[in-house]
Order: structure tokens, then sequence, then C-alpha cells
């Protein structure tokens, strides 16, 4: 097999101190997403790697080469990327990079064997595409318009996607699995860690594949959300839902974010025994960020020191109730508001137009995000951190990740009144609840706060913020990872910046 990834550099493999192994226990870890903005995987891949493990995360680009292109590093973690293929190429591919040492009727055979893997390739692409196709056309029961073509668009629901089965229509998993493959066979991973509810498919059966080969390695499924109070449409609902609840059994353990998803994965899946907390808390002091001089929010939206400045950080959708806070910027004279995301799409453009609409406009500043090691320093020019979000099963049930980093910010948070965030803030005072959806409340609450916010911020002492940090929950989970692998690897010496490191030239083979 040809080389996808670079090998282990000389001296990661040592011996762990009890001597069970020639090398260091290898952890291989899977997120459907590009990681350059997914801050838990980041952290998660680091902290095992400095703790001894080696470490490969495989990520996912849509537009991304079938195979890796190259490979950065985070820490001592490599990273590599890649796009979606199908069984059929990957083989050809593989088929071809033998040719050059093949001859007589062995490259012949080799020849013949690749043109019939293409031809297999081309019919799985039309599948493909077929498939994506009939997926846009469909039309649930009861919501399709009156008529012929709205008939046909739902019975085409009934018969393709019927109780919504991901291998009809999460097609791009079975293809991002084909790709990663290879990736994971050269590898030889002891441990998978897959982050999600896309992957556990993916690292059960792989996990499967390569104990056909030899040795199968543990899976451990990361359960970053409750995918039954996840809102993404019906087609896509059912098909996770479903995903996790054929592969969550098989995994050799599971981890998530918090006490009371771990109680609900439980119940609901029949667990023998409830999944490892494993929370969303920042680094208490990130590594190598001493010498970075991070950006600030105040400056980058060019406001003065006085001047009250309210942020939201994070992902941009209706649910999130970012509306709210717009829509009570006139009940807030001399206030501004931050939005921190992503992409500046269609609702980040309504949201500025609502605030021109109420003539707030220059007060709301939309900010591109910064790297997940600047961005608890980046917030902590802020006035009151916000998370307005609007109540769904997801949201009630976990502390977000923007609540730890306002709190390593050391902002006041005015939170909306779901379940686990509201209590948490009573429980500590460190911010104020309002109604969610309720632009009158919220004004209230940042009122309450603006006017003594030394009040809220006194309880972030020095043990709160550390019992809230990510070196707590890192040492939790690779516990897990050694015993699971059986051994417990030497850390590595001195420390590594938390920082992805793209160099000018990787070493590919």
């Amino acid at each position: 097999m040809t080389s996808t990834v670079e090998r282990p550099a000389e001296g990661d493999d040592q011996a762990d101190p009890a001597g069970a192994g020639s090398r260091r226990p290898r952890v291989a870890m899977l997120v459907a997403n590009d990681i350059s903005r997914d801050s838990r995987v980041q952290k998660v891949a680091y902290s095992a790697a400095e703790a001894g493990f080696d470490v490969l995360l495989v990520g996912y680009v849509p537009s991304g080469s079938s195979v890796p292109t190259g490979e950065s590093r985070l820490g001592a973690a490599r990273v590599v990327r890649t796009g979606l293929t199908n069984r059929y190429r990957a083989r050809a591919r593989q088929l071809r990079a033998e040719l050059p040492a093949a001859g007589g009727v062995r490259r012949v055979a080799l020849q013949a064997r690749v043109g019939l893997l293409r031809g297999g390739s081309f019919a799985s692409t039309v599948n493909y595409k077929l498939r994506r196709r009939i997926l846009k056309s469909v039309a649930e029961p009861g919501t399709a318009r009156p008529g012929v073509k709205g008939q046909a668009k739902e019975l085409l629901w009934k018969i393709y996607v019927r109780e919504g089965d991901w291998r009809r229509t999460q097609l791009h998993l079975s293809q991002i699995e084909a790709a990663w493959w290879p990736v994971l066979a050269e590898f030889q991973p002891d441990l998978i860690h897959a982050h999600d509810m896309h992957t556990p498919g993916i690292a059960v059966r792989i996990a499967d594949r390569l104990g056909r080969q030899g040795k199968r390695p543990k899976v451990l499924y990361d359960a970053h959300e409750f995918v039954a109070g996840v809102r993404m449409g019906t087609v896509r609902e059912r098909a996770y839902q479903g995903l996790e609840r054929e592969y969550i059994g098989r995994a050799d353990a599971v981890v998530t974010v918090s006490p009371e998803l771990a109680e609900l994965l439980q119940d609901r899946y029949g667990l023998s025994e409830p999944p490892t907390v494993v929370t969303n808390a920042p680094f208490l002091h990130t590594p190598g960020a001493d010498g970075d001089d991070a950006p600030s929010l105040r400056a980058t939206v060019g406001l003065a020191d006085d001047v009250p400045l309210l942020v939201y950080s994070g992902a941009v959708a209706p649910m999130r109730g970012i509306h709210t806070m717009v829509e009570a910027l006139p009940d807030l004279p001399g206030v501004h508001a931050a939005i921190v995301c992503g992409k500046q799409d269609r609702f980040v453009a309504e949201l500025v137009a609502t605030a021109e609409r109420l003539g707030a406009g220059d007060r709301l500043h939309v900010v591109p995000y910064v790297a997940p090691h600047q961005v608890t320093r980046f917030l902590a020019s802020a006035t009151i951190g916000v998370i307005p979000i609007l109540h769904t099963p997801n949201h009630e049930i976990a502390l977000i990740t923007k609540y730890y980093e306002y709190m390593h910010a050391r902002l006041p948070i005015v939170v909306s009144d779901v379940k686990a965030m509201a209590a948490k803030t009573r429980q500590l005072g460190n911010g104020e609840v309002f109604t969610a959806g309720d632009p009158a409340s919220f004004a209230r609450a940042v009122r309450a706060v603006l006017a003594d916010p030394g009040r809220y911020t006194a309880c972030y002492t020095p043990e709160l913020l550390a019992e809230n940090s990510w070196e707590g929950q890192a040492a939790v989970l690779n516990r897990l990872y050694a015993r699971l692998v059986g051994r417990t690897p030497e850390p590595r010496p001195g420390t590594r910046p938390f920082k992805e490191v793209f160099p000018a030239e990787v070493a590919v083979r």
C-alpha cells in the first residue's frame, strides 16, 4: 500500500514505562469537519499527544482531495484532511501504485483490474449523484404543494426515504469512510476516537475491518450533542438518530459533554454504564500563548474602554436567539453588540438589516472568528458575554463551550432561561437570566449587570476557573484512553504551542 501519511517521527515510538509495547499507543481521531474551528477536537488531539499517545487527527473537507495532500501539526499531534472517494477508486489507486514494480503477466492483470475498478468507480459516482438528486426532489408527506408534482414528491419520499436509513440518505458518509480507510490502515491505531454524530459507524466498521486483518482497535464514541434534540430537518434527524442507535452500543466506551446528556444517553440506549463526562472547558493556561499577541475584540470594533460592549460568539442560526440581542439594542442606548462568527450568511445580513431598521446599525458589529487558542483573550475586552439561545432539547442539557470561554475571559454572562446554564448562572452569581426570545427581558438583564459588573465577576476565583478548565478534563480522557489500550505512555518532554502549524514542506511518502 502506498503511504498517505507521514510515519511517526524518530523517537515518537518510544516504549511505554511498563515496557508493554515497543511503541507509543496510537490514537486515530475522526471528525467530519475541517477541524479548524472545532475547539473540542483540537484540545482532545493536542492533550492526548502531549500525554504521550501517538495521535493522528483525520478531518474532512468537502472540496478536498480523496487522499491527504499534506500534513500539519497540532502540538505533537499530526493532522490530515481528505475529501470524498468511493471504494472502487480507492482500490484502483492502490493497484496503480503497484504497477511500476510489476512486470509481465502480473502487470497485465493489474491493468485489467484497474480498468474494471474504474468502471465501478464511474457507476458509483453516477449512483451517488442520482441519489443526491432524488433527496433534493422529495417532500415529506403533508408538506408538498397541491397537485400532481407535489404528490409525486411525497410518493418519492415514501419509496426512497421511508424510515430515513442513513445508508440511503447520508451517502457522503460511505465516501468519507472510503477516503479514511487507507489512512487508518496505514496508521494501525490501537484506539479510534469517533467525534460527533457522523463518525461512530465509520469508526466501528474500520475497526472491524482492521480486526479481520490483525488486532481490532478499540472504539471510543464522543457524543458532542443530544442527537435527538438537534433540529436539522426530518431526513437528517432520522438518519443520525438511527446511526447513533445502531452503533453506540458497539463502541467500547462513550464520552459526552455533560452529566445530563450522559444520563439521557444511558437511559435512551440502555448502556451498561453512564458515559464518561468530558466538558468543553477552555485551557486555564493555553500552552505557548504567553508570547502570542492575541487580538482584542474591543480594538477590532474600534471602541473606547468605557463603552459597554456585549458579545455573542459562536454559530449563527435562528435558534441561537441572536435576534433577541439585536432587537433589544433600542432599549440599551449607548450599548454596542458584537457578533463573532464564521461566514456572514443570509441570517447575519438579516440581523444587520434589523439593527439598521431599529436605528442601531452603528452599534452592531460583525467580527470574524479568531484562532481557537486566542478566543478567551480576544473576548476578554468585552463587557458582557451573551448566550441568548432559544429552548430546544439540546440547549437545555449542557453548558456550551462559549459559557466556559466567557468564564475564562472573566465576563459577566447574560443567558436565556435554558435549564442547565440558567441553573449554573444562578448558582455562581456570575450573571443574569432572562426569558428566552424576549428583548425587554434581555434588556433588563443587561442593565442589571451594567449597574455593577464587579459583583458578577467576583466569583471567578483561580480555584473556580481551575475546576472548569480543560487541563482537568484532559486528565479524565487520557486515563480512559490508557484503560482502553491497556497501558499508559510516557508523557512527551517539553511543551508545544496549542496551535495548528502548517510546515512549508511536508513529508508525504
